[in-house]
């Protein structure tokens, strides 16, 4: 193992991870239940007006004008909800067996005529007032189970201000209010105002909580991702576990043959073999342990009986098992971490975890052009891996106890950029789970230039700031009013604190 190795390991597995002991699990006694959030990060800016669309007759806020103004970009007004419930067994599950009767299917070399084909319209409590892009049926059957609100307009927003009170006063609009980096940023740490905050709105609710038991096998906190670290999930005192997203890393190898040598060696500094030591003793036997878990979990199956809607199992071995029909159009690296999130939350369960909370980073939502193409893709393996989750989830009536939960820097513009769309402000987003199934807050008006429109291109102001969105999960969670304060100080800012979307 030379120098090169180790600093490769280190940048994989997160050296703050492995040397910080503050932990977050198991039998406290001031929970008596289980609830884990899953936090689906769809970077680089989810085309949120074609995901979920906009079917009202209203004439500002509906489709004739949603048509009008993105040309062709627009999802057809083609309603494919009859043929999906169709496909809806008698035992209310979804089966999809052929591509005759698949109510997406045209061509599986042509993405974007499947993309603009049609939508899901979604009706009994939702209204008939949004449908979903008809290449996520998955994520509409869940709606139509019941299992999933929508929530409109959703963005980085300090305070309610109006297009005018920002046009006045820059110091009310979010820092570099259309750039990636920094709403990201500004998302994940669920602080609006300022790009100086260090910590992240999990984080700071680890913090809170403190150390809740003595058994420290597993943080709260996973960050479950194939690049890069999470400031959402980092504390002032806490950070989170870093798994890949095919699984835990293992260290096996490198801690025992010949690590102790080589850090032990002349060459290398006090620095390193002070490492090692705190690694050796404090975490060495926790980081075996989930690797332990993780083998266990895997050999000794609960998701065996799980299929997709193609009737194949999903959750066989270590790989992603679907149809040829569904993966042609699919991004299939997307439903890797949602199987991986499904075992986590079985081995917490297993274990006697209380809470659990795991962000799962897809990248490639910066769609400039080729949208129809690219972002198809992407919400067609989002879908198939919100399904893989929900899905396990179900077979063990474990979905009250979960909240699965989108979010992105911004949605994107209304108005069109070449065979793309620019980048945009509030979008709408979806959670799945132990919701109040129903269609929260209101689309825009989307007129461009209008009083909703920031510029004239379509970057809609939000109505709801993520910090109402994230106040509502950690009411959920079990926080109290105090320590959803300390997570979202900009809370104090907005009438409404919990937008309701959450069962009890």
């Amino acid at each position: 193992m030379n120098r090169r190795e180790f600093l490769q390991f280190s940048s994989l597995v997160g050296v703050s991870s492995l040397i910080s002991p503050n932990y977050l699990v198991a039998d406290d006694t001031n929970f008596d239940d289980f609830k884990a959030m899953v936090i689906v990060d769809m970077e680089g800016g989810n085309d949120a007006l074609n995901t979920i669309i906009p079917t009202s007759d209203d004439r500002l806020s509906g489709y004739s004008n949603y048509a009008k103004i993105r040309g062709d970009l627009a999802i057809s007004a083609n309603d494919l909800s009859d043929k999906l419930k169709s496909c809806i067994t008698d035992n209310n599950y979804l089966q999809i067996g052929s591509a005759s009767s698949n109510p997406y299917y045209i061509d599986t070399q042509r993405t974007a005529d499947s993309y603009k084909k049609g939508f899901y319209l979604l009706d009994g409590v939702f209204e008939k007032k949004v449908a979903i892009n008809s290449l996520m049926p998955e994520v509409a059957y869940w709606m139509y189970r019941g299992r999933g609100a929508i929530i409109q307009n959703v963005g980085n927003m300090i305070a309610p201000y109006t297009k005018a009170q920002m046009r006045a006063d820059h110091r009310k609009l979010p820092p570099s209010t259309f750039a990636h980096y920094q709403q990201h940023r500004l998302a994940n740490t669920g602080s609006a105002s300022s790009l100086s905050v260090k910590t992240g709105w999990l984080g700071r609710l680890v913090d809170k909580w403190g150390n809740m038991s003595n058994h420290p096998v597993y943080k709260m906190n996973v960050n479950l991702a194939s690049y890069g670290h999470n400031i959402a999930m980092f504390g002032e005192h806490s950070t989170p576990m870093n798994y890949g997203i095919n699984g835990p890393v293992h260290i096996d190898r490198f801690l025992d043959r010949g690590f102790e040598e080589w850090a032990n060696s002349q060459k290398y500094s006090d620095l390193l073999r002070d490492f090692y030591t705190r690694l050796r003793q404090k975490n060495y036997l926790e980081i075996k342990g989930t690797v332990d878990d993780w083998n266990a979990i895997s050999t000794n199956n609960p998701f065996s009986s799980v299929t997709d809607s193609y009737g194949n199992k999903i959750f066989e071995n270590q790989s992603v098992k679907l149809s040829q029909l569904a993966i042609e159009m699919a991004d299939t690296s997307f439903v890797t971490p949602f199987i991986t999130a499904s075992k986590l939350i079985a081995i917490a369960k297993q274990k006697g975890l209380k809470r659990m909370a795991i962000y799962i980073r897809l990248g490639g939502f910066d769609q400039h052009s080729w949208l129809a193409q690219g972002h198809g893709m992407r919400i067609r393996g989002v879908s198939l891996g919100i399904d893989a989750f929900m899905r396990a989830m179900d077979v063990n009536n474990w979905l009250d106890e979960v909240a699965l939960v989108t979010i992105s820097e911004f949605s994107r513009t209304a108005g069109g950029n070449s065979s793309g769309s620019d980048h945009g402000w509030g979008g709408a987003y979806y959670v799945l789970g132990g919701v109040k199934a129903g269609n929260y807050g209101r689309f825009p008006n989307l007129t461009l230039g209008d009083e909703q429109d920031y510029t004239h291109k379509g970057r809609y102001i939000p109505d709801i700031s993520f910090s109402q969105y994230y106040a509502t999960l950690l009411k959920w969670f079990g926080a109290t009013q105090e320590i959803i304060q300390y997570a979202l100080p900009e809370i104090v800012n907005f009438d409404i604190k919990d937008m309701g979307f959450m069962k009890g």
